[in-house]
């Protein structure tokens, strides 16, 4: 029916908006009941392990931690049971509304209010119980992660990552070494003769040994009578590789260019601020200079200590593209439209302003858009505009069809 005459319900906008306020209504709902909902397991667990003889005979003689321990068993069962998932996610939810309450509340509440989803909830439990326990850790961690709800999971995490190595006690080439004796290789057994073979491995090797992989399927991909998806030739390329140890005539060698943002005092070895790798985030201090130094497949930029403003671009890497664009690719790291985390190296790089209208051919006006946001910046009602903010720096800000402005998200490093 029409309101007050101010709406036409044969509008299409109208519907849209509606429909629009709906969805934005429900999600809100569903997360606060996902508060409740964890709120609720991590209780009926906790009465469990406080009081054992709801689940355990009192009558049956063992230890007073194992009663306790047996009942949180039973108790889990119970939630599944009721719930039709499984014990794990029933003890997952209840350890991440505990950590949360505990360590994040910011983030808890705003879970509770509708403002974040469980995706963000569950990347901010994960990542804070790798944090040491610290009361200053906990608040600086739980302040700025509150901050940033309104990105996308997927960029949220990215974030969150970089967050964290920002506030965490132990130095991050402790950490790395730490970390460098859990690499592995496994092997997962599927369901119709396949199975998945996975690597744990440093950064720098993962994210170069994924270049060439990719490099190669690419190339492969342009021929005309390819008819195998991207991910699939990715996949024969690399157990080409592992079983043959060779690629096939013509595709590209193991020198494929992978970023890496470098501050000046890193490069220079007077400070131990930690280096940034195209794809990935944050690698100490010490990798970084070997790689700059020793590793011709790494492309070198170095940053202003304190504007981060890019001060040189390395210029002895392999067949390297144009400085600007090599330049946006580091900053910019993965399409720029909101939410998009496709790799910027995969994308297109697009004028904001296009050219046919006077926009220029600069770091300001240019962005990296995948081909799929490309074609909808283009050939959609969705617009964009850019806004200067300092040497090497913009404000990119997006509208949708509908009118629903907001920013293009930061860049996650």
């Amino acid at each position: 029916m029409e309101l007050l005459g101010l709406y036409d319900p044969a509008d299409a906008g109208w519907r849209v908006e509606s429909a629009l306020a709906r969805a934005e209504f429900s999600y809100r709902r569903a997360n606060r009941e996902t508060a409740l909902q964890w709120a609720a397991i991590a209780e009926v667990l906790d009465e469990a392990a406080t009081s054992p003889d709801l689940y355990v005979d009192p009558a049956l003689p063992m230890p007073a931690a194992e009663r306790r321990a047996l009942a949180v068993r039973a108790a889990v069962a119970d939630v599944a049971v009721r719930l039709s998932i499984s014990e794990t996610v029933v003890r997952l939810q209840a350890t991440d509304a505990e950590t949360l309450q505990r360590r994040l509340p910011r983030v808890w509440e705003a879970l509770g209010e509708g403002d974040g989803s469980p995706a963000h909830a569950r990347t901010a439990a994960d990542l804070v119980r790798s944090l040491p326990d610290e009361t200053d850790a906990n608040s600086q961690f739980d302040g700025a992660l509150s901050a940033v709800l309104s990105l996308a999971p997927g960029r949220f995490r990215t974030r969150a990552r970089v967050l964290r190595e920002r506030i965490h006690s132990v130095s991050l080439a402790e950490r790395h070494l730490s970390a460098r004796e859990t690499r592995s290789v496994w092997i997962d057994n599927c369901p119709d003769g396949m199975a998945q073979l996975g690597l744990m491995l440093p950064a720098e090797l993962a994210h170069q040994a994924y270049a060439r992989v990719d490099a190669a399927a690419r190339e492969i991909a342009k021929a005309p009578d390819e008819t195998r998806t991207l991910a699939q030739i990715r996949a024969d390329v690399a157990a080409d590789l592992l079983i043959s140890g060779e690629l096939a005539e013509g595709l590209p060698s193991a020198r494929v260019s992978v970023g890496m943002m470098v501050p000046m005092m890193t490069a220079l070895g007077l400070s131990d601020e930690p280096a940034t790798l195209d794809g990935y985030g944050p690698i100490d201090a010490e990798t970084a200079r070997r790689l700059a130094a020793h590793a011709p497949s790494f492309t070198r930029l170095l940053t202003h200590p304190v504007s981060g403003a890019l001060l040189d671009i390395d210029r002895t890497s392999y067949r390297p593209p144009a400085d600007l664009k090599r330049w946006l690719g580091i900053t910019d790291q993965t399409c720029t439209f909101i939410g998009c985390g496709r790799l910027a190296r995969n994308s297109d790089l697009d004028h904001t302003v296009d050219r046919q209208f006077g926009g220029p051919t600069s770091a300001a006006n240019l962005a990296h858009l995948c081909r799929h946001h490309h074609r909808l910046k283009h050939m959609t009602n969705w617009k964009v505009r850019s806004e200067r903010q300092g040497p090497g720096r913009r404000r990119v800000e997006w509208t949708s069809p509908t009118g629903h402005e907001q920013a293009a998200d930061p860049p996650p490093f």
